[in-house]
């Protein structure tokens, strides 16, 4: 995989910015449609971009490699939902900090 410069970022992210009210073509699919619910979650751009590396890496779109992650926390244990959720949270946090540093 070849590096994608800070500059290549911030020209893909404009070139989205620009291109967000128009339509999708007729051949563009939205497989998350069946998905009702949207979760915000914030990082800085340098959390941002390693984050979107690591999941090119992986050759799958951020927000799948994410949901991915917090499906499967939400379904590995048998401990309570709102116990899931704090760990969730807490590892997050966590891996803020991992990709701060």
């Amino acid at each position: 995989m070849s590096e994608i410069s800070e500059q290549d970022m911030r020209d893909y992210r404009a070139e989205a910015e620009d291109a967000s009210d128009e339509p999708l073509s007729e051949q563009a699919s939205r497989p998350g449609r069946g998905r009702a619910k949207v979760l915000s979650v914030r990082l800085t751009p340098e959390e941002f971009d390693e984050l979107t590396q690591f999941a090119a890496a992986l050759d799958v779109p951020a927000s799948a490699l994410v949901r991915g992650w917090v499906l499967n926390e939400l379904r590995a244990g048998s401990e309570s939902p709102v116990r899931t959720v704090d760990r969730i949270a807490q590892e997050l946090d966590q891996l803020r900090r991992q990709l701060a540093a």
